[in-house]
């Protein structure tokens, strides 16, 4: 879940966001990317060092530059994950180390039962 977490919060950020555009449409080095999107090679290599940290760039070593691409895997990973939020398929959510919700948990561990939990409840016992 952690891995998850890195990877939504590298991708919230919209310079990030297009250096990955970028990096989608060509394998670049950070003096491209510098070039193309028209900011500072030192603010290309903090943004890189984020990308690369949750994994979701690489970069390989040509001559003197590091081009960079997409890790797909890694961004396949995160679409199975937000389909999981879409999906009601209980079974898959261990996948991501998430339990399935009891609501007779919930009726034993919460203090005062909020109407969501109660409404829930009443319908599990009919």
């Amino acid at each position: 879940m952690k891995q998850i977490v890195n990877i939504f919060k590298a991708m919230g950020d919209e310079t990030r966001l297009q250096i990955l555009l970028l990096l989608n449409s060509k394998n670049v080095c950070a003096k491209g990317i510098s070039k193309h999107i028209g900011i500072s090679e030192a603010a290309v290599s903090q943004h890189i060092k984020i990308l690369k940290q949750s994994n979701i760039i690489t970069g390989h070593k040509e001559g003197y530059y590091i081009i960079y691409n997409i890790n797909k895997e890694v961004l396949q990973n995160s679409m199975e994950f937000m389909n999981l939020l879409i999906d009601e398929d209980i079974k898959k959510h261990s996948m991501f180390g998430i339990q399935e919700f009891n609501i007779l948990n919930c009726k034993s561990n919460c203090k005062s039962m909020k109407r969501c939990c109660k409404k829930k409840l009443e319908e599990e016992t009919k």
